[in-house]
């Protein structure tokens, strides 16, 4: 081993040397963002292929046997592989969520160790394959960093670049997810917390811009498509509304988080951990079907105005027809999204709180708007109430207005929906940094002097 580090470093010098001979440091920094943005976009691609396939599978089953109660199971056994992948071959040495990335910048100068390279697609492909109700992009977001990351280590960049890399393989990843490049580039300066500069921002263009490119070659649809409409003007005050319904919902997710998984970490992760957090996740996917998997698709369908769908294989089913039947189940999706999440990843699944906020954020919208259509008190869009809707609580989860702003903006195909999205987010954020100081993701950074806390100097 002693013998092949040796020739692997002696490579590596003669690679430098060729380098400073015939290119730039800043032009080869480039070429490294575009190989950085492919591999980050395949593994993102890769990941949202295969879990999407499994996740279809079990609706093809649940239709054949007009019963869920066997894919309500799944999410048992998928928690459970993914616990033994992390505690026996990884030996509990895999960090989970984004935490650790931003922990990684400020004190390990961006080195994150090689088996965040494929240990996040692994663990969450099971998880969420098998039912897990989370997402996928904190292990993509994961995933893009540590390839970066060892990218630049194993050229024997300067700290610097090490971080201008992992910065690539994080935006290229969500820019391969959702097709949006300029909110994979927004997403790594809002929550890394990276300072801005020209010559940072070029490779970010180069490796987001790659990424979206390869995602369209490998799959031509779109992962989660929707086309927003014109809005009316005569709406704001229900946009207004929409943006405090929000910022409520934003501080329950978060303050659910804490809570659920304040009391799993008390415990050691171990297989009464994992039956505590596993069987009611199980129980609750078998009476809200809806819960199953990452969500997108229930989404899709309220946006596609198939509401009946929402009651599907559900004990509501042959009451899909109703309006409190719908409305009932929605309440209950949004209230149990965030515990379904926490319970699949305390039970030791791979995942984030990502895709379950913007699930939580588009059932909101879409009661709320339905509510008032009901009531015949305004007509509102229902699609465009969920769009933005969904931009709100993901900027009051992760305190990131832009990111929530640019990323509905770029998935549903325009900006048709800008002054509404401004207005959600705006009011949905103001309210969440009232009652919660940090995001999910910066929390316990603060709390252990990882980050300095600037709550208190807030003008807001």
């Amino acid at each position: 081993m002693d013998l092949l580090g040796n020739k692997i470093n002696r490579l590596l010098v003669k690679m430098g040397r060729y380098r400073s001979k015939y290119t730039s440091h800043r032009n080869f920094l480039i070429l490294l963002s575009f190989i950085v943005g492919v591999i980050a976009a395949l593994a993102a691609v890769l990941l949202k292929l295969t879990v999407q396939f499994f996740e279809h599978r079990a609706e093809n089953m649940n239709d054949w046997m007009n019963s869920n109660w066997l894919s309500a199971m799944l999410p048992l056994l998928g928690t459970g592989i993914s616990f033994l992948l992390l505690t026996r071959f990884f030996g509990n040495r895999l960090s989970r969520g984004v935490g650790f990335i931003i922990h990684n910048i400020i004190t390990n100068k961006g080195r994150i160790e090689k088996r965040h390279t494929y240990g996040h697609i692994l663990t969450s492909a099971i998880t969420v394959a098998f039912g897990g109700s989370v997402g996928l992009e904190a292990p993509i977001v994961a995933t893009g960093a540590a390839i970066g990351s060892a990218t630049g280590h194993d050229l024997r960049l300067a700290p610097k670049d090490v971080i201008l890399l992992l910065a690539c393989g994080t935006a290229s990843g969500i820019a391969a997810v959702f097709n949006s490049p300029f909110a994979g580039i927004i997403f790594v300066l809002e929550i890394f917390l990276l300072d801005f500069s020209i010559p940072f921002f070029i490779p970010l263009l180069i490796s987001t811009a790659t990424a979206t490119v390869i995602s369209q070659i490998m799959y031509p649809g779109k992962f989660f498509f929707i086309a927003s409409e014109s809005w009316n003007m005569q709406a704001i005050p229900f946009y207004i509304l929409l943006g405090v319904l929000c910022g409520l919902v934003s501080v329950y997710i978060t303050r659910s988080v804490d809570f659920i998984e304040g009391y799993f970490e008390k415990r050691q992760m171990n297989w009464k951990s994992w039956l505590i957090a596993g069987l009611p996740l199980c129980i609750l996917i078998f009476f809200l079907p809806g819960l199953y998997g990452e969500g997108y698709s229930t989404v899709t369908s309220l946006l596609q105005g198939d509401y009946a769908s929402i009651t599907a294989h559900s004990l509501l089913q042959s009451y899909s027809q109703h309006a409190w039947a719908i409305i009932l189940m929605t309440v209950l999706l949004l209230v149990f999204k965030v515990v379904c999440s926490c319970l699949t990843i305390s039970a030791g699944g791979n995942g984030g709180i990502f895709a379950p906020s913007m699930i939580t954020g588009g059932l909101a919208g879409f009661l709320f708007s339905y509510l008032v259509n009901l009531s015949g008190a305004f007509q509102l869009n229902t699609p465009n109430f969920i769009i933005t809707a969904m931009a709100g609580v993901l900027a009051g989860v992760m305190h990131a207005p832009l990111t929530a702003i640019f990323l509905l903006a770029e998935i549903t195909g325009g900006y048709k929906l800008f002054i509404p999205l401004m207005i959600v987010t705006a009011i949905s954020y103001f309210i969440t940094r009232k009652y919660v100081k940090h995001s999910v993701y910066h929390k316990s950074l603060v709390e252990r002097k990882i980050l300095t806390d600037t709550s208190e100097s807030d003008h807001f």
